[in-house]
């Protein structure tokens, strides 16, 4: 029997998985009770055993069409045991006596079973081995509740042994034979669907026999049924066959229970035993089962066979006409008599056009007559093994057909066919050309190939021209990692824990694959060394095995060579450039130190000079307030200048450490304003200026936003000549709300397009600035840019030659009761 395991998959393949099962084991027992109550209540008059015993049918059925598996199936026997004893002792036997032929019972159905599923096959009736297996599990199962019955019959209730086991041998036998194939037909599926013809023969069936056991025929007539069950084995599937055996058993048995039928007949006439009619029975029932399964598995094998045949052609003419090789067949007089698609396609017709044709007729080959000498020769086996075609095949020119060539014999070993099988190399042979031609052309890169093993089999003329190593010295002969510098296949042998040789060179493509290109060192055949970059891949046969490695080079000696150059070139210029960074670093912390310095002196002269103005000293004459107002413009105009290399030194520096609060704009605007007038006493310009009435509030350094404003208003004055007009406008963006614009616009001299950008470079100045000789550093604006960007905000200009500027920036407007904090971007660098 099968492990529980696999019964229990069987199991759940049929739905009766778990509990399920156990609750239709229990409604097969309760059957195998009704069963055997039944049998034993209409035995023959003055019998000790029952006529038929199908309980014993029942179980085996049960048992083989779920495979339970060998704990489940030894629980059902015991139940086997409980439900026939119940069933005997209900009837009126003695509770020995029905204990007794319960374990007859259990032991008949646990035989069988054994039998049929020994080895954990699964039970079948596909072949007549199939059934004599099922013969004999019947017959030994037969034999031995036969043995225990009559043991247990001339002991307990003093029957003749002999009598008493033949007749439950035979009513046992007979119905685990009609009822055990059921129970194997429930395993399979269903062969096809009912046809009018197999209604036609049940109803035949089911006639003869109820008038052949209704009719009081006499006992030679006994037998008519089994023609019309002969028909059915012959057409229908094994289910089927086997429901019309259990019929004509349940008939037969019924009917010669109740009197009735040639057997009861035969009986009343000629004064016979109650144990005679029974084994007359039961000789039926074995004969009508035993040819109807014999008939049936024969015809079954047969339908197989044609199927199988049926399908094996239809599978050969697939195989045929869906292989790429042309496949043509031929026998002993060259006549062509089978062919399939692909030599169809290439000689330009059907099939059915070529079919009974000489070969040499149709074959588009130079010289027909060579080979209809050899296609003579089939008998001889002249024709060779292998040979190769060119064939002229109409819109696609001549094509090579290699062919290997098989010969078909009879039973006496006379060749009778020749099966050629070409393949059409043209298209693989002209790519091998080709192949051979790029490689032979890439006379700048080496191309190397070798095996498994590291035998070269590959090497291109590159390789030879890199390498100095001719193709015939090195293919077959030479390992290909002695191509390379011994001492750094060592080095790296080392690196990676193998032993120097090709291991070194593969191990990565082995583990991944590919390799990326890697650098090595090749030995020349004259000795010289030279650099490579070198990109190893595997090589697949056409199962997708690896068959070996191909290795593309290319030398880079000059190449790495001026890259070190370089490297040695870029070294040299950062130093350089470290140097020139320290020097500038030097140069600012310089400026930063004199500015500081002269800003004390500077700011002492200014207040002497404003205390002179004020008198502090006596009364000026004019001629001498003139001189001392000119000292405070330059003075003053040298402070500012001071002021920008301070703020160019912290913002050269990263300190331009910038102090935000909350601020009125227009504040800062007026107090820029102001400052700018003593530059523009002086001068005969139009300044306009344009506030917001509303405050504009930002968030910001207030000293440096006048000293973006004021850089901005100094520029306008410094490059618009007398006449001009100067105007200034903050108020807040029409667009963005949440902006503040200034906009500083002058009549001056203008900007060129190309200097737009450049203006706010430290240190520049414009072309027309130094024509005009006009002072100033060119830091102004760059200081603009820095103060403006700090703030989180930007500067643009518009300008076009002699046509003015106007600078417009524009920093995050905070509203009136926005209390919200500066953002982290007025520490600047």
């Amino acid at each position: 029997m099968r492990s529980a395991n696999g019964a229990a998959t069987g199991v759940r393949g049929r739905g009766l998985a778990g509990g399920g099962w156990w609750a239709w084991a229990a409604l097969a027992l309760a059957g195998a009770f009704v069963l055997g109550a039944t049998s034993v209540r209409f035995a023959l008059p003055r019998s000790t055993v029952s006529l038929w015993w199908p309980a014993a049918g029942l179980a085996v059925a049960f048992l083989l069409a779920t495979h339970p598996g060998r704990r489940r199936s030894l629980g059902f026997v015991v139940g086997v045991v409980a439900s026939s004893a119940a069933a005997n002792w209900l009837e009126g036997r003695p509770a020995p006596v029905s204990l007794l032929y319960g374990f007859a019972n259990a032991a008949e159905v646990a035989v069988v079973v054994a039998i049929l599923t020994a080895g954990g096959r699964r039970p079948r009736l596909a072949s007549l081995e199939d059934l004599w297996r099922l013969l004999a599990a019947t017959v030994a199962g037969a034999l031995v509740v036969g043995v225990l019955a009559g043991l247990t019959a001339s002991v307990l209730l003093d029957g003749a042994f002999v009598v008493s086991a033949s007749a439950v041998a035979a009513s046992h036998g007979a119905a685990v034979l009609v009822m055990a194939p059921l129970g194997i037909a429930a395993r399979t599926r269903r062969a096809r669907r009912p046809r009018w013809d197999d209604v036609v023969q049940w109803v035949v069936v089911a006639v003869v026999t109820l008038w052949v056991f209704l009719g009081g025929q006499s006992l030679p007539l006994a037998f008519p049924p089994i023609p019309f069950l002969v028909w059915g084995a012959l057409r229908q599937p094994l289910r089927a066959v086997s429901a019309q055996l259990l019929a004509l058993a349940v008939v037969t048995v019924t009917l010669t229970s109740s009197g009735r039928g040639p057997f009861a007949t035969a009986a009343a006439v000629y004064g016979m035993r109650p144990e005679a009619v029974g084994a007359l029975t039961q000789a039926f029932v074995v004969t009508a089962a035993v040819t109807t399964l014999a008939l049936s598995v024969t015809a079954s094998q047969r339908r197989q066979a044609l199927d199988e045949l049926r399908s094996e052609g239809e599978l050969t003419k697939v195989v045929l006409d869906t292989a790429a090789s042309a496949i043509v067949v031929v026998d002993a007089e060259g006549v062509i008599v089978r062919l399939n698609a692909t030599a169809a396609r290439l000689l330009g017709a059907p099939e059915e056009q070529l079919r009974g044709r000489l070969a040499a007729e149709v074959f588009p080959v130079d010289d027909p007559r060579e080979l209809a000498r050899r296609m003579g020769r089939i008998r001889e086996g002249g024709v060779p093994l292998h040979d190769e075609q060119d064939w002229h095949v109409a819109g696609l020119g001549v094509r090579h057909i290699v062919w290997t060539n098989a010969y078909l014999t009879d039973p006496d070993g006379s060749r009778t066919h020749l099966v050629k099988t070409g393949v059409d190399v043209t298209d693989e042979r002209a790519a091998r050309t080709f192949v051979e031609a790029v490689l032979e052309s890439a006379t700048a890169t080496a191309i190397v190939g070798t095996d498994l093993a590291g035998v070269i089999t590959l090497f291109n003329r590159g390789a030879e021209n890199l390498l100095g190593w001719s193709s015939a010295e090195v293919v077959g002969r030479r390992d290909w990692s002695l191509l390379h510098d011994p001492a750094e296949i060592g080095r790296r042998a080392q690196e990676l824990g193998v032993e120097p040789g090709l291991e070194v060179l593969v191990r990565q493509v082995r583990a991944a694959g590919s390799a990326e290109a890697a650098d090595w060192t090749y030995v020349r055949k004259d000795g010289t060394r030279r650099t490579v970059s070198v990109a190893v891949s595997g090589i697949r046969d056409a199962a997708g095995r690896p068959s070996g490695y191909l290795m593309v080079a290319e030398d880079v000696t000059g190449r790495r060579e001026a890259e070190v150059a370089l490297q040695a070139g870029l070294d040299r210029e950062r130093q350089a450039v470290e140097e020139l960074t320290r020097l500038d670093r030097t140069k600012s912390d310089f400026v930063s130190t004199v500015s500081h310095e002269l800003r004390t002196p500077l700011a002492s002269v200014l207040g002497y000079a404003e205390m002179l103005e004020d008198g502090a000293a006596g009364d000026l004459t004019p001629r001498q307030l003139e001189l001392v107002e000119r000292v405070d413009r330059n003075g003053r105009r040298l402070l500012a200048l001071i002021e920008d290399l301070l703020i160019n030194s912290r913002i050269e520096t990263g300190r331009l450490d910038l102090q935000p609060t909350r601020c009125d704009l227009a504040d800062v605007v007026a107090s820029a304003w102001a400052s700018v007038e003593t530059v523009t006493r002086d001068r005969t310009l139009v300044r306009e200026l344009d506030v917001s009435p509303a405050p504009l509030w930002v968030e910001g350094d207030a000293a440096a936003l006048e000293r973006m404003v004021t850089n901005l208003l100094s520029n306008a004055v410094k490059f618009t000549p007398d006449g001009g007009w100067v105007s200034l406008v903050a108020r807040p963006d029409e667009r963005h709300s949440d902006t503040v614009r200034l906009v500083v616009s002058d009549t001056g001299i203008g900007i060129p397009a190309a200097d737009h950008e450049r203006v706010f470079a430290r240190f520049f100045r414009s072309a027309a600035a130094n024509e005009r000789a006009i002072q100033g550093p060119g830091l102004g604006l760059s200081i603009v840019r820095a103060i403006a960007e700090g703030h989180g905000g930007s500067v643009s200009v518009e300008s076009a030659p002699d046509e003015g500027a106007t600078f417009t920036v524009s920093i995050p407007r905070v509203g009136l009761c926005d209390k919200a904090p500066a953002p982290d971007i007025f520490n600047i660098s």
